[in-house]
């Protein structure tokens, strides 16, 4: 897989069992680990070998592929790379200093299944745990809620 290793941060990590805990009911049972892109959006191989993804950003889970072979073929597709991994806008970011450190992912200050858009003006720099564990309460939170419900986004420092 040529050309991702830029977009791709280290996946091993022993506490994913609990930076997944609020994401459980989107990801099928047995699912390993597999990509985590500079987002923080974490591909992961299914028992049955299919490739999903958890957007972690839209609070969302899709099967993208049917297996390893299969992803490797879509990513060969630089729509695909841009639409996966945001290749223009890490692009851009790593250009204008804003490089991560290790543990460090992405995120979006307004999430994208919030409306936030993909502009540099929304993005963040934040720890990893605290990406899957933010995220994941306010899934938690909006879970239940039909599409079009009015929220309001408080953030604390």
């Amino acid at each position: 897989m040529t050309g991702i290793q830029n977009y791709l941060l280290p996946v091993q990590r022993t506490d994913w069992h609990q930076l997944l805990a609020k994401w459980s009911e989107l990801i099928p049972p047995d699912s390993t680990p597999w990509l985590l892109s500079c987002f923080g959006e974490l591909f992961l191989e299914q028992s049955d070998q299919k490739i999903g993804i958890l957007q972690v950003s839209g609070f969302q889970y899709q099967v993208v592929a049917e297996n390893k072979h299969d992803f490797e073929k879509w990513i060969a597709d630089s729509d695909k790379m841009a639409e996966w991994f945001l290749v223009p806008l890490v692009d851009n970011l790593v250009s204008r200093g804003k490089s991560l450190s290790p543990g460090q992912c992405y995120s979006f200050i307004t999430p994208l299944g919030l409306g936030g858009q993909l502009i540099e003006e929304n993005v963040m720099l934040i720890p990893i745990d605290e990406h899957f564990r933010c995220f994941g309460d306010i899934f938690q939170q909006i879970k239940e809620l039909p599409d079009g419900s009015q929220i309001k986004l408080k953030i604390v420092e």
